[in-house]
């Protein structure tokens, strides 16, 4: 069924919503803000392991790490079924799920380690590359699914060449 602008009107909201609430709760006092170790802009302030910072880094992995990453493993595993019952396969659905926890699993990594150890010891140059990984994220996501999904993929070789690609026809047997 199609998607209705109501509803996704709602989930841009939610979207909008859910991201202020995670990035304003360290400006009242739940965990914290500081420079990134190259001072270019700014992350959570690992280099504190308080219960307050523990606290907040529990919460924001469960709500924003694994629960995304559960619903994109049930939702493209259910995709995954349909394309198998069909035999269309047009996309890899494990693709996206692998991105998450490769570009934001070394970050997370760091933060956990944050929570039990003093991570100052690592160079800072160290310490930055899991969050500019992190943050490649959108860019990896939009090239994965234009890239990975033929309709897409046809469209920009159409846009970049001005050719359009055509479909492999099948041979009729009765010819």
């Amino acid at each position: 069924s199609k998607l209705q602008w109501s509803t996704a009107i709602s989930m841009v909201v939610f979207a909008w919503l859910f991201a202020a609430f995670w990035s304003v709760m360290p400006l009242l006092g739940w965990g914290e803000y500081d420079y990134e170790p190259l001072r270019t802009c700014c992350t959570l302030d690992y280099s504190k392991g308080d219960r307050n910072y523990i606290t907040f880094l529990f919460a924001l992995s469960i709500f924003n790490f694994m629960i995304p990453g559960f619903i994109m493993l049930t939702a493209y595993q259910s995709i995954h079924q349909k394309f198998k019952k069909t035999g269309h396969y047009k996309f890899n659905t494990g693709l996206p799920l692998k991105t998450l926890v490769i570009c934001w699993g070394p970050y997370c990594l760091l933060c956990f380690y944050a929570a039990v150890e003093n991570v100052m010891f690592i160079s800072p140059k160290y310490r930055m590359i899991p969050a500019v990984i992190a943050k490649t994220v959108p860019t990896v996501d939009a090239f994965i699914y234009a890239l990975g999904n033929e309709n897409y993929r046809g469209g920009i070789w159409q846009f970049l060449t001005g050719q359009k690609i055509e479909k492999a026809e099948v041979d009729n047997k009765t010819k």
